[in-house]
């Protein structure tokens, strides 16, 4: 998870306090894997928060663990699933920051320690949502999950700003849950960083974006690109392993398709 890997170095034990009883996690399911962002505790709508502040659960079914923030805090612990969608968390631990008044930290605690089962389903927009439930079935949290999991992989730009483009080496690697893009921009190779709006279906945006500084025939359309880039707000899924990423006005700005193994190995 890209919490733990941000902030493995930095979590003390020492600054973490147990919340519930220690239990041994088993394999858990795989329908909670992923990145979920906090849409609702109990009667609170989580609204005007900062992208990078809004609290978070990702669960990763591999290790039986969970990892998230609830905006002041770092969490994470173990769960396990059973039959009927039952969810079990345990092992809870959370830093132990000072929080604003208005924190969000005890809503969350006390809906983890409320949670006994859950149920996904899909909204109108495309995007997941999930439901953590009490031992009644009442929702106690609602979460959003992270919906550009298609991007993963290495793709062929077609198109800038809607003029197609023969450039081979032209080539882009996501890695969504790294949060991270990479690859070729026509000749120079770039590298950059992917955030997400929570409150946007199929949000995406690229900052920090570098090349090298080779030079280029072609380095118009390569400087296209990198401008189209740096106006993506959101991605969207076409037919035929196509991807268009979109600008705030939901123009297509870079049109790409999936590249094959063979293509890749070539």
């Amino acid at each position: 998870s890209s919490l733990k890997k941000s902030n493995a170095e930095s979590f003390d034990s020492g600054d973490a306090i147990p919340l519930y009883p220690v239990t041994t996690a088993t394999k858990a399911d795989d329908s909670l894997a992923g990145h979920w962002y906090i849409k609702t505790v109990g009667s609170i709508t989580l609204r005007s928060i900062e992208d990078e502040e809004w609290p978070f659960i990702e669960f990763v079914p591999t290790e039986a663990r969970f990892y998230g923030n609830d905006g002041c805090n770092i969490i994470n612990g173990s769960y396990k699933t059973g039959a009927g969608h039952t969810l079990d968390l345990s092992n809870i631990a959370t830093t132990m920051k000072m929080c604003a008044g208005d924190s969000l930290a005890y809503p969350i605690a006390n809906a983890l320690n409320d949670t006994r089962s859950f149920a996904t389903g899909g909204a109108g927009d495309g995007s997941t949502i999930l439901s953590l439930r009490d031992a009644a079935n009442r929702t106690v949290m609602t979460l959003r999950k992270s919906d550009i999991d298609f991007l993963n992989g290495a793709w062929q730009v077609v198109a800038v700003n809607g003029k197609e483009i023969h450039v081979e080496d032209a080539r882009l690697v996501f890695d969504v849950d790294a949060n991270t893009v990479s690859g070729n921009a026509g000749c120079n190779r770039l590298r950059g960083d992917i955030a997400r709006n929570p409150q946007v279906s199929s949000s995406v945006q690229f900052s920090n974006l570098a090349t090298t500084r080779m030079t280029c025939p072609d380095i118009e359309t390569e400087s296209a690109l990198l401008i189209a880039l740096e106006m993506v707000t959101t991605a969207r899924r076409g037919a035929h392993n196509t991807v268009d990423l979109l600008d705030a006005g939901g123009h297509s700005v870079v049109r790409l398709t999936r590249l094959t193994r063979q293509q890749l190995s070539n």
